[in-house]
Parts: C-alpha cells; sequence; structure tokens
C-alpha cells in the first residue's frame, strides 16, 4: 500500500470540509476496487458471505487500505445492532453495506426516518454487493444517488438502486436534497413525501392515496368495517362527513380510501352507509315535497358529533384535514367556519336547496 501524506482526515476537514468529503469519495473508490478485483479472482468467499457477514468483510478491508488515505484504520468501527450506517469511519463518515442474492442493483434500504442514525455521521456512502449472477460485482456511491422511491414494509423505507442516473434519484424529483431532508423531524419527513406522492397523482388524473400515515402508524391486519361496534361506526362516518365533504354529492372514492389506509378498514358498500334506502320527505323541522337525499338524513342523525369534533378536534382529525385538504397551516377555531364554506362550494348549482339542513 502507498503511505499516505496528505494528512489526518479530521485535519483536512478543518479546514475545508469539501475537500474532506472528497477524500471519503476516494477512499470509497479504493475500496469498490478492492473488493472487485477480489470477487473476481475469489467469488465463492463472497458468494457465502452476504448479509452482515459482508458487513465485516468491508470493515477489514477498508482499514487495510486506510493507511494509503487520510483515514485512521483504527477509527473506523462496524456498528452493532440495527444502527444506521452499518460502518463509521472518522466519526463523520459512514458506510451502508446491501447485498441481494439476485442479479439485480435493486433491493430495500432504511427507514426514511432514520432514528437509528448514528450522531455526527453527515456523509454516507452506500456499498452495494450484487451477489447473484456473474461476475459478482460492487459498486460504491453517495447514499442519496442510490434512492429511487419509496415504499412500506412495517415502515416507510427507501428503495435502493444502484444503477440510477442523478434524475432518476428520488430525491431529484422529489426537489430536495437528502441532506435538506434528513434533518426534518419525523412528521415533515412524512408530510413531504405524502405531498410529492399526491401531487404525483394529480398530475396523471388517478386517484390515489399513500397508505401510511406515519412510521408504523397502520394496524398490521385489515378488517370490514361491518364488524366495527356501533359507536366505532358512527364516529369514522362523522369523521368523513368533515373530512371529504364531497360525500354529500355522491363522492366516496377517497373516503374508502382513507378508511383502508388510514384506519386498515375495506368499506365495499361505502355509499350504502350513506345514501342508501332512497329519499327523505322530511329532516328535522325542514320538509320537502318532492324528497330529499338520503344522504341529507344521515347527515342530520349525526350533526351533533360533527358539530362537536369541528369545535373539539382532535390530533387525528387536524392531520387528517391538513393532509387531505392541502393545508399548511390553519388557525383550529376556524375549522367549522372552513368546513361548511366547503360544504356550501359543493352544493353550489348542484343542490343548494338542502343547504339549510347544514347547520352546526
Amino acid at each position: 500500500m502507498l503511505k499516505n501524506s496528505t494528512g489526518n482526515i479530521i485535519t483536512i476537514r478543518n479546514k475545508n470540509i469539501k475537500a474532506a468529503d472528497e477524500k471519503f469519495g476516494d477512499f470509497m473508490k479504493l475500496t469498490e476496487d478492492y473488493l472487485n478485483q477480489s470477487a473476481a479472482g475469489n467469488p465463492s468467499k463472497y458468494k457465502e458471505n452476504g448479509g452482515e457477514k459482508l458487513e465485516k468483510i468491508v470493515v477489514n478491508v477498508m482499514k487495510e487500505i486506510a493507511p494509503s488515505t487520510p483515514f485512521n484504520p483504527n477509527n473506523i468501527e462496524l456498528i452493532s445492532g440495527h444502527s444506521f450506517p452499518d460502518i463509521v469511519a472518522e466519526r463523520y463518515y459512514g458506510v451502508e453495506v446491501k447485498t441481494t442474492e439476485k442479479d439485480s442493483w435493486t433491493s430495500t434500504g432504511s427507514s426514511i426516518v432514520e432514528s437509528t442514525r448514528v450522531k455526527d455521521v453527515s456523509n454516507i456512502y452506500m456499498l452495494f454487493g450484487k451477489l447473484g449472477g456473474n461476475p459478482i460485482e460492487f459498486r460504491c456511491r453517495p447514499y442519496e444517488s442510490c434512492l429511487s422511491n419509496v415504499a412500506v414494509t412495517h415502515s416507510p423505507r427507501y428503495l435502493i438502486d444502484a444503477n440510477l442516473s442523478k434524475e432518476q434519484s428520488f430525491f431529484y424529483k422529489l426537489g430536495i436534497t437528502y441532506d435538506e431532508f434528513r434533518i426534518k423531524s419525523e412528521k415533515e419527513k412524512i408530510q413531504n413525501i405524502r405531498n410529492f406522492y399526491r401531487s404525483q397523482a394529480d398530475k396523471s388524473g388517478k386517484l390515489e392515496m399513500p397508505w401510511w400515515m406515519g412510521e408504523e402508524s397502520t394496524k398490521a391486519t385489515l378488517s370490514f368495517f361491518g364488524d366495527l361496534s356501533w359507536k366505532d361506526k358512527r364516529e369514522l362516518k362523522e369523521r368523513i362527513f368533515i373530512i371529504f365533504p364531497e360525500v354529500f354529492v355522491g363522492g366516496y372514492k377517497r373516503a374508502a380510501l382513507w378508511l383502508c389506509n388510514r384506519h386498515s378498514l375495506i368499506c365495499s358498500n361505502i355509499r350504502d352507509l350513506f345514501s342508501a334506502g332512497g329519499k327523505e320527505y322530511k329532516i328535522g323541522k325542514f320538509e320537502f315535497p318532492e324528497g330529499a337525499p338520503k344522504v341529507m338524513k344521515s347527515y342530520w342523525n349525526l350533526k351533533d358529533g360533527i358539530k362537536h369534533l369541528l369545535i373539539n378536534p382532535d390530533d387525528d382529525l387536524l392531520d387528517d384535514v391538513q393532509d387531505i385538504w392541502g393545508l399548511k397551516e390553519f388557525d383550529t377555531k376556524d375549522l367549522p367556519v372552513m368546513w361548511k364554506f366547503k360544504v356550501d362550494e359543493i352544493l353550489t348549482g348542484k343542490m343548494e336547496e338542502y343547504k339549510k339542513i347544514i347547520e352546526l
């Protein structure tokens, strides 16, 4: 190995972080080259040592290469447990090791929340081992350059593709850098990504809704709305009238998606919950000689609970309203007026004669 003559990486970093980051990039390129040369000569060594076993191999390789770089081999450490990233070098630099037994450069990555991220690590590279196919290959690239999308297992996680162009990377499409995103709160991260997928659905004209609301917020099992207690059904219907006022005019699709992604409930007959049973000729003190839609009677029967929720919204309702109505910030005291305005707007030109029923 060549002897390093450029100085310690921390000394370099104290003078110029960008220069230090470039040195780390050079170090990772040396690591990639070493692993590819080694795998070409002894593929079985890597074929039989995927996953956590490979992490130990990578640490040893980095320690062997380190003397030719500004990095001290004694300051390169494999972090035990479920920490992110897997390897930390000189406090500020990290390596996340991923492998696949397929002949592919794709895999599932770490949680977007990064709650287990090692403190102070600011520059992370992905070291990806493709152990399927022939030859076995390794690629080492900046972590954010390998993130193609977001998917959900038990929590929102990145999808990895070590063969992406810059324009294909997730954060390029999101319009924010990975470093800007990673320091946000969990709620901000979730909201940013939900807004992105919602805007993508709007652009394509599709009715879609990200099914996760936050890390591990949905139940592990699906169940039927019809199996709920009378009280639980009533409360959810009250919330649907508030969050999705389009149900007044027969718009139930978004509410059905919400029941599934927010509450893990399947409701194949959601329309019947609100509008089944023909017309109503008297609702409260109001009479309708030609009959009023059943949905108006459904609302009337729930209006006390709806009013209470609008005046005393809980955090779940506020989160849903902000997310689904596309609001950034709003005064909770304005919620009843905002909702009434939305309902009036929906009924205008369609069912104006029934606006008098919508009272709070």
